[in-house]
């Protein structure tokens, strides 16, 4: 397959997205000069959902794809047993077999939302990790000091707080640097928060006298709320999210991370983009962008009309999930978790006491504060927050 070497095309993939290139010159030399690079990306299935933080990575593979290189996506099923402390402030706890084999199920075709999975090389490495015998090891270790794991910012955060640091933790560089040797990378694509684990890889690499790769250490991008992006927060935008979910998530965005969001999670020409457009509007593009990357133009154009429908002019979704209750009455903790609006009774009690339910009937709504009211079945809406909706019925 011939390899696209325009100038331009090259330029703009070292440069947008970027935090840092190691070795920047080298690598722009690599892909202007036609060779086919063997380009690697390894994503441990940690959860069921990639979420929009891990897809940049994804959308930069998939520009160098499109020029004709060879991409080699690694499936960490054996170093998701050890678990990546890049940026954890504790000892993370290590996922079983089972965990990480539920996890996987739905992995590649989310991925394949994003690049071409039929021309793209998947790996696991336990293929050769479980391989490793112990003697190599050690020998592989024996080129690396306990101080210069230390050194690595979050661990010396942790050693100088006398937090605990797992001997685990620290040999997860070793095996994703082993990963690039396997592989025989020419070049590796993470977040700028996995720079030590990269920089690992180049060294190991020299260690079994390969060419050491260069690395592509990309922007990491921030929450909707502008805290680290975290399921637990809820400031997590899924690439499995519907579009219509997708849509409304991006509009509540924070004003100073649109340009960022443009920058990292789409390909939208920057310089076209007028700064001097209200917020909202820059928004309702952003999100336009966004959700035609995981579906398509015309599906994220729907969406758009459906937020403006719901938030703009005020009206009900036009389509709403459905439940059916048996009981004649319910308390309203025990009804939210019934029909999926909180996890828990603690989390539905917050939900009302923080005014985030709405109860609707003949499409007249009603916030109801009382945690303790019972509610008396029939046809009716409940909304939680901004986005989410039920519409129940009596059995």
């Amino acid at each position: 397959m011939k390899v696209n070497t325009n100038p331009k095309k090259v330029k703009e993939i070292l440069n947008r997205g970027t935090e840092d290139i190691i070795d920047k010159k080298h690598l722009e030399k690599a892909l202007l000069s036609g060779k086919r690079l063997n380009i690697k990306l390894g994503i441990d299935p940690t959860g069921p959902k990639i979420h929009l933080g891990r897809a940049t990575q994804l959308l930069k593979l998939r520009d160098l794809q499109e020029l004709g290189h060879k991409i080699i996506l690694i499936i960490g099923d054996f170093t998701a047993m050890v678990g990546d402390a890049s940026d954890k402030t504790a000892m993370r706890k290590a996922l079983s077999p089972e965990e990480i084999k539920q996890n996987m199920k739905d992995y590649l075709p989310q991925i394949g939302k994003i690049i071409d999975l039929k021309k793209t090389e998947v790996r696991y490495n336990s293929q050769w990790l479980k391989k490793l015998k112990i003697t190599e090891l050690i020998r592989i270790c024996m080129h690396f000091t306990a101080q210069q794991m230390i050194q690595r910012r979050n661990f010396k955060e942790r050693w100088e707080q006398g937090k605990e640091i797992g001997l685990h933790e620290m040999l997860y560089p070793i095996f994703q640097g082993y990963d690039s040797v396997a592989v025989k990378a020419d070049l590796e694509i993470g977040g700028f928060d996995q720079l030590f684990n990269l920089k690992i890889g180049r060294e190991m690499q020299k260690i079994f006298n390969q060419e050491p790769q260069d690395i592509m250490a990309l922007k990491m991008i921030y929450g909707l709320d502008g805290r680290k992006m975290s399921t637990s927060w809820g400031n997590v935008i899924n690439i499995l999210d519907e579009p219509e979910e997708m849509f409304g998530k991006i509009m509540s965005l924070k004003d100073d991370l649109i340009m960022a969001y443009f920058e990292c999670c789409t390909r939208f020409p920057l310089e076209k983009i007028n700064k001097k457009i209200h917020p909202k509007e820059l928004k309702k593009m952003l999100a336009r962008e966004i959700v035609a990357v995981f579906y398509s133009f015309k599906e994220a154009v729907a969406a758009e009309k459906e937020f403006e429908r719901i938030f703009e002019k005020k009206n009900l979704p036009s389509v709403i999930k459905e439940k059916k209750i048996k009981e004649k009455e319910m308390n309203i903790l025990d009804l939210l978790v019934a029909v999926g609006l909180a996890k828990s009774k603690t989390e539905a009690k917050r939900l009302v006491e923080q005014g985030g339910i709405k109860i609707i009937k003949r499409e007249k709504p009603l916030i109801e504060k009382d945690w303790k009211k019972t509610i008396t079945i029939e046809e009716m809406v409940i909304q939680s927050g901004k986005r989410n909706f039920v519409r129940i019925k009596k059995s």
